[in-house]
């Protein structure tokens, strides 16, 4: 004891800066299991497997992609956070869906044919860009409003960028971070995941924007600082960046989801 006094005080006598040990990787426990994986059979969708393993439908619909939960592909492989182990699917459950369709399992506008569009050219522009929610037409921006104002979970070199589709498929960004730096929530919304990810994804945090028409997705994080259920601002520090198993060096993989699908993050970024 009397040695590491006599150490510090030689440090500080000579301006000797005491840096913070790095993070070390985050590696999964017992008590840390993010989830498993689940093959779709005949019969079963979204609101069937949700109910069976009593998890939050949005929470598989963000993290697997699936923009309509009432139609799976049989023979996909769902991942299913916070199970500890593969579940049967009763098929005799009642499967509907809430009367009231949240934002993320909104249908798709669609973009009506040339012929038509022609002869509706003369109505108001607000009667022509409508949406059906609960089963009722309802011009779009009043029924969703404006989209969310993003902003850059931190500053960063430009590692990798979005690709929609091809052989090489990224979902999201790759920002380069150094040790320690602070991941801030990049829009105002709720936390609706805070465990490990599908894959090699790492620790990840998922925020619901706009009563669920967005999500962002922050991955590949040392240390989560905001738990399930908590509100954010924007701006406010959620995740802490390091090291992860898969890469040597400190990276944030971020991800913007409009209805579960995702876009292009530059597309919504200052």
């Amino acid at each position: 004891m009397r040695r590491r006094g006599c150490l510090l005080f030689l440090c500080l006598l000579t301006g000797c800066a005491l840096v913070a040990p790095p993070l070390p990787p985050p590696t999964k426990s017992s008590r840390e299991v993010g989830g498993v994986h689940h093959t779709v059979k005949r019969g079963e969708n979204l609101w069937r497997i949700g109910r069976a393993y009593g998890v939050g439908v949005e929470q598989i619909a963000v993290l697997n992609g699936i923009d309509n939960p009432d139609r799976i592909e049989v023979g996909v492989r769902l991942f299913i956070p916070g199970a500890r182990s593969v579940r049967l699917v009763r098929k005799n459950v009642s499967s509907s869906p809430p009367k009231q369709r949240p934002r993320w399992a909104a249908p798709p506008r669609r973009k009506a044919p040339t012929s038509s569009v022609r002869k509706t050219s003369r109505k108001p522009k607000s009667a022509a860009r409508t949406h059906r929610v609960n089963n009722k037409r309802t011009p779009y921006r009043r029924a969703y409003g404006k989209r969310p104002r993003f902003s850059w979970p931190l500053r960063g070199r430009l590692i990798r960028r979005f690709k929609g589709s091809g052989s090489r498929k990224a979902d999201g960004i790759l920002i380069a971070a150094r040790e320690r730096d602070q991941v801030r929530a990049a829009a105002p919304g709720r936390v609706i995941y805070s465990d490990f990810g599908p894959g090699n994804l790492g620790r990840l945090i998922i925020l619901r924007h706009h009563g669920g028409e967005y999500h962002s997705i922050y991955a590949h994080v040392a240390r989560n600082l905001v738990r399930k259920g908590q509100n954010v601002s924007r701006g406010t520090p959620i995740a802490l960046a390091g090291r992860t198993p898969r890469f040597r060096t400190a990276r944030l993989h971020f991800e913007i989801r409009h209805r579960t699908r995702p876009r292009n993050p530059l597309s919504y970024l200052p």
